[in-house]
C-alpha cells in the first residue's frame, strides 16, 4: 500500500471507530524511524495530538493532487479495512455484531459488492436459527478471502 492510501485505511478506518488514535500513533511511529519516509506521516504525527478532527484535516489536505479515491470494490483500502475487520473478529476483538456492523458501514466509503451489502441478512438468518454458523462463517470467510 502506498503511504496515501495507509492514511485513507486510518482516516476512514477511525471514523467508524474500528481503528484507534492509538493504533494510528503506532503505525506513524513505526513509519517515521524508516529512511525517507513520505511527509505526509510527518504531518500527521505532528497532529495527533490535536484530535481525530485535525487529523482527517491534516489527511485530507494531503491527499489533495496526490490520491483519488478508486471506488470500486476492489479497491485496495477497502481490502485492507476489510482484513483489519477480519484480524480483529478472528482475535476476539470484536464479536460477530461489530463485524457484521463494520463490513457494512465500509460499503459508505467505497462502492460495496453484494457480500459486504448482504452480511447483514445473513446476519439475521443466523441470529433467528435460518443459517447455520457454518453458513455464516462460509459467508464471512468468502468476503475475508480478498483481503490484505
Amino acid at each position: 500500500m502506498t503511504a496515501y492510501e495507509q492514511m485513507v485505511k486510518f482516516e476512514i478506518g477511525l471514523d467508524m471507530g474500528l481503528l484507534t488514535l492509538d493504533e494510528l500513533r503506532d503505525f506513524v511511529s513505526a513509519a517515521l524511524k524508516e529512511k525517507d519516509v513520505p511527509y505526509i506521516y510527518t504531518d500527521v504525527f505532528l497532529s495527533l495530538d490535536k484530535g481525530q478532527e485535525e487529523i482527517t484535516n491534516v489527511i485530507f489536505y494531503n491527499l489533495q493532487g496526490n490520491y483519488t479515491a478508486d471506488r470500486k470494490a476492489g479497491n485496495t483500502v477497502q481490502r485492507a479495512l476489510i482484513g483489519v475487520i477480519r484480524d480483529k473478529y478472528r482475535s476476539g476483538t470484536i464479536d460477530k455484531a461489530q463485524c457484521v456492523n463494520y463490513l457494512h458501514r465500509l460499503t459508505d466509503y467505497a462502492d460495496g459488492d453484494w457480500n459486504l451489502l448482504s452480511i447483514d441478512e445473513y446476519y439475521k438468518l443466523n441470529k433467528s436459527g435460518y443459517c447455520s454458523d457454518e453458513d455464516f462463517e462460509a459467508r464471512l470467510g468468502s468476503i475475508f478471502a480478498n483481503a490484505i
